[in-house]
């Protein structure tokens, strides 16, 4: 963001453009769908607000922004995807967190070769003086005393300097590993071999980018997505057409439910572009975060079909009768609205997003006032292939594992289980860290692994908290809400692709996936190992040849 955009804030009872670097705490601030939110702002009016915070806080879905007597705020470098709202400048220009970051990322440290000899081993060399002096005096060659000694006390000093021998090896193992399309500098292998703990950042790392759909649950009948629907092709329509989506050639850029509904339907056999230029749309209700819905119409044929979809709750009640899965419509009764209840909190307890599906079909382009319930959709952002796997073996060499995001407490909550992390019955939050001393903050490590909503800046001052507690700490993360963290870590590891230029420029480590996080290990403790063999071999040849020259110098 740069400081020649401009801002809308009231001055004088007026709104007024100004530019971004005049802006000043205190100043209020009006953003709407499409601004960049320009500081940190407390806001204090929204209406249908939501803001994309995935570079901030790393959730893949818009946050909506309501004010129910609660302090809601909206972070420099945040995007408005709808909405309006009003807010006060309560940090500006460098202070915000989003400068934060970038002053965080500016610099990424180089690795130095170590020098060929240490001053504090010279003195190594007077315990050769007593055996020269008599070599001396014995032999008249001095030229071949001296080249003799000179080549030993050389040894000596290049033996002593253990962080040259390291350098070596590390480099070796740094090509070995480099072979496998990993980036990795020497300096942090010798560091990764003595690390206890690693932190994990959450969508990208171990879950993917993506929302997924998961199941449908139809008329208080679970069904796999592979399984029975009341009426497939209907669903296929609904989760097909019933978006915000105009351009095909945009969907890519579309709203993260819409675009897994869709993909949802394209594997269940639906032809999207065939169905858009079947089905002419003449209705669209936008999704607002009052009503919690969107509706969509359409014609074809000279029939009209009309779906809605969104909050569960919402749904229902918009619903006169449901669909099952014999395909025969029945009145919405109470049992019915028990069922999906049920399942609806066990989807939430998950971590998850339930949505509701349903529809209207008629002759008439008039949008109804009851529906017909078609399904109940879960969706989920899945864990990554593999995942569990690399956490148990990190486990098994004694490593801890936390996971810190910016996502909500239930989804972190659930991938931890998932992951077969332990600790994970409770989350401490970033509201509930503001509130909290430093030192009750690092009590909490022992209990807890899983750390939700957290601020760039909260990330960091949690790896700095676990360094104070004698801990050596690795960050895996991608996104430009990493970049405090990986930078603050004694080991900043990210993705070599699909991650932010900033997490990239401050890691010193950058893997394919996290299997690779294993892989560097071993070669890290290889180093380790070798670095413990020349310290046993130093002490027994130097020991060694002080007793072979003192031997036949005085005895033999």
């Amino acid at each position: 963001m740069s400081g020649k955009n401009t801002v809308t804030v009231i001055r004088s009872n007026h709104a007024t453009n100004i530019s971004e670097e005049d802006l000043r705490n205190g100043d209020i601030v009006l953003i709407q769908a499409g601004d960049l939110v320009p500081a940190d702002i407390k806001l204090i009016e929204t209406r249908n607000l939501e803001v994309d915070e995935f570079h901030i806080a790393g959730e893949i879905k818009p946050v909506e922004k309501k004010i129910n007597g609660e302090e809601v705020f909206a972070y420099k470098g945040s995007r408005v995807t709808r909405g309006n709202g009003k807010g006060v400048v309560i940090t500006s220009g460098k202070e915000t967190e989003y400068e934060e970051v970038i002053k965080q990322s500016s610099e990424q440290s180089k690795i130095k070769r170590p020098p060929l000899f240490k001053g504090k081993y010279l003195l190594l060399i007077l315990l050769l003086l007593p055996p020269l002096v008599v070599s001396l005096n014995i032999y008249n060659n001095y030229v071949y005393v001296f080249s003799l000694y000179f080549l030993i006390a050389v040894s000596f000093l290049i033996l002593q300097n253990s962080e040259l021998f390291r350098y070596f090896v590390a480099s070796r193992e740094v090509k070995n590993i480099q072979s496998n399309n990993i980036q990795i500098d020497a300096s942090s292998l010798d560091r990764i071999a003595h690390i206890n703990t690693i932190c994990f950042d959450k969508t990208g790392i171990l879950t993917t980018r993506h929302i997924e759909v998961k199941d449908i649950y139809s008329a208080g009948e679970t069904s796999d997505t592979d399984l029975t629907l009341p009426d497939k092709n209907l669903v296929n329509i609904g989760c097909a057409l019933c978006n915000d989506v105009i351009y095909l050639e945009k969907s890519d850029q579309a709203d993260p439910i819409d675009r897994a509904l869709m993909s949802y339907a394209v594997k269940n056999g639906a032809d999207v572009e065939k169905l858009r230029s079947t089905y002419k749309r003449i209705y669209d209700k936008p999704f607002d975060s009052e009503n919690r819905y969107m509706a969509t119409g359409f014609t074809s044929n000279s029939q009209t079909i009309f779906y809605v979809k969104g909050d569960p709750d919402v749904i229902l009640k918009m619903c006169g009768d449901y669909l099952t899965t014999s395909n025969v419509k029945k009145k919405v009764d109470s049992k019915l609205y028990l069922d999906m209840k049920s399942i609806m909190d066990s989807i939430n307890q998950d971590g998850n997003i339930s949505l509701a599906l349903a529809y209207h079909s008629s002759s008439s382009t008039t949008p109804p006032l009851t529906f017909t319930f078609l399904c109940l959709i879960q969706l989920v952002n899945p864990l990554k292939p593999g995942v569990s796997e690399v956490v148990s073996k990190l486990k098994q060499k004694g490593l801890s594992t936390y996971i810190l995001t910016g996502d909500r407490p239930e989804t972190a909550l659930k991938i931890g289980k998932e992951m077969g992390m332990e600790h994970t019955k409770y989350s401490l939050s970033g509201n509930h860290m503001k509130r909290m001393e430093f030192s009750e903050i690092a009590k909490q490590l022992d209990y807890i692994s899983v750390f939700a909503r957290l601020l760039p800046s909260q990330k960091g001052v949690l790896i700095r908290l676990m360094q104070q507690r004698n801990r050596i700490v690795a960050m895996v993360g991608d996104g430009f809400n990493d970049v405090i963290a990986l930078k603050s870590a004694d080991v900043g590891i990210s993705l070599k692709e699909n991650s932010s230029p900033f997490a990239r420029q401050v890691s010193q480590i950058l893997i394919n996936d996290l299997a690779d996080i294993s892989f560097i290990y071993e070669k890290s403790i290889r180093v380790t190992r070798f670095e413990k063999r020349l310290k046993l071999f130093r002490v027994f040849f130097v020991a060694s040849v002080l007793f072979i020259l003192y031997f036949w110098i005085f005895i033999g």
